[in-house]
């Protein structure tokens, strides 16, 4: 314990021999140390932001669907078959699963859209407007009008891009023909009482929503036949384990599969992936840096005090303790840095997850995978993966400081005493 507390105080008033330097090389690992946790913030910021917009704009954190819907989302592939289900049992069921929040029912169709001489091809949508609201935000995007909770029976909205391809504006009868599930041709009046802008052109150039039970009614459907049971979770994170439950359960219809929105948004996955994966790649070039500033510092200490390590070994201390000694110097570099870097850390994060970065001067909003990021990217808290970056910088800074303390613990005493003094 005594040879321990020693080698610590020989460390400690060693570093402060030349604090300039000392100084410069903690102020590298602290400066190292803020700018990976407000990359790392950001990061997670903008990962959080793309999986919240991924999932809350239409996708949900999980689908129920027939067995035989994906990929094609035939017409006739609906949840329990031409029999159709217990809808509002179904509803109950899912919701009354551990983690689901809500769940909403739907309908799809394809069909063409046309306003006197100018037509278009449109997916039509039908949803449950109370339902869809708490569900996602894509009944939360009208620009103009109004929503469909407030609008009156024979209602629909339009993306905005559609709607400009149509000139309908608010108020405007568009005429919807499609196909029946039973082989007729369906047709109706109805009448645009908003207009909704996702930012997505996929979206807002193809989309139409209707009332659940009007597109049924368009389609041929009988009230108990949907396409799809979207569901949000508390935390989307469990929502494989959520799938599993349900799908292991009595809950659901005959040859019903539930799918999580990882497998439904394989694009979204590979790119949170890829995010993580470039913030260890920032971790190691960062680490880099600061572990060449704390290369410098010992090697040059190590060489300005030669003589005094002879004398040392001279003395009977064994290589292992002068090794020791040169590590507990930079471990205290180390520390100090850490330290200070977390403070300037926090300060930055604090910054970032008040006001964000603002980059809206360059882009109105930015696309990836689908999904469309706001142009105020701000920074989320994350003091564990934090934690474990300061683990991997203070064991790079160490290792960096083996190459001097190796050389220290070999000098030959005979050698190191004779050595020319600078």
């Amino acid at each position: 314990m005594h040879g321990g507390l020693l080698l610590w105080r020989l460390g400690w008033r060693n570093l402060w021999r030349n604090p300039r330097r000392s100084l410069l090389t903690v102020g590298a690992v602290a400066v190292a140390f803020a700018v990976l946790i407000v990359i790392g913030g950001l990061r997670e910021g903008m990962a959080r932001q793309m999986l919240d917009n991924g999932t809350r704009l239409m996708l949900g954190h999980l689908q129920i669907h027939d067995g035989a819907y994906l990929p094609d989302r035939g017409l006739h592939d609906t949840l329990g078959g031409e029999g159709g289900t217990d809808v509002p049992g179904l509803l109950r069921r899912v919701e009354a699963t551990a983690g689901v929040e809500v769940a909403a029912p739907r309908v799809f169709g394809f069909g063409l859209l046309s306003t006197g001489p100018r037509s278009a091809g449109a997916q039509l949508m039908g949803v449950d407007p109370a339902r869809e609201a708490r569900l996602t935000s894509l009944l939360g995007a009208v620009s103009i009008g109004r929503g469909l909770a407030a609008a009156p029976p024979g209602s629909v909205l339009l993306g905005r891009v559609l709607a400009e391809e149509l000139g309908a504006g608010v108020g405007a009868e568009v005429a919807i023909v499609t196909q029946a599930v039973d082989g007729s041709i369906g047709n109706e009046l109805l009448r645009v009482q908003g207009i909704f802008e996702t930012g997505l052109a996929s979206l807002d150039r193809t989309l139409a929503l209707v009332r659940l039970d009007e597109l049924q009614a368009l389609l041929a459907l009988a009230p108990g036949r949907i396409h799809e049971m979207a569901a949000r979770l508390s935390d989307p994170r469990r929502s494989v384990e959520v799938a599993a439950a349900l799908a292991s359960g009595a809950a659901l219809p005959p040859g019903a599969r539930v799918e999580p929105w990882q497998r439904l948004a394989p694009a979204l996955i590979d790119y949170l992936g890829l995010l993580r994966g470039w913030s260890w790649v920032m971790v190691g070039i960062v680490g880099a840096f600061a572990a060449l500033g704390v290369l410098n510092t010992m090697l040059m200490a190590v060489f300005e005090r030669t003589r005094e390590m002879g004398a040392l070994a001279a003395l009977g201390m064994r290589p292992w303790q002068i090794l020791a000694m040169i590590l507990v110097e930079s471990l205290a570099l180390a520390a100090i840095g850490l330290a200070a870097g977390t403070v300037l850390g926090a300060a930055g994060m604090t910054y970032f997850a008040l006001h964000g970065w603002d980059l809206s001067r360059w882009t109105r909003g930015l696309t990836i995978a689908g999904v469309l990021l706001d142009p105020v990217l701000r920074g989320a808290w994350t003091w564990d993966r934090a934690g474990i970056t300061a683990l991997v910088l203070g064991a790079i800074t160490i290792l960096a400081a083996l190459l001097p303390a190796r050389r220290a613990a070999r000098l030959r005493p005979v050698e190191a005493l004779t050595a020319p003094v600078e």
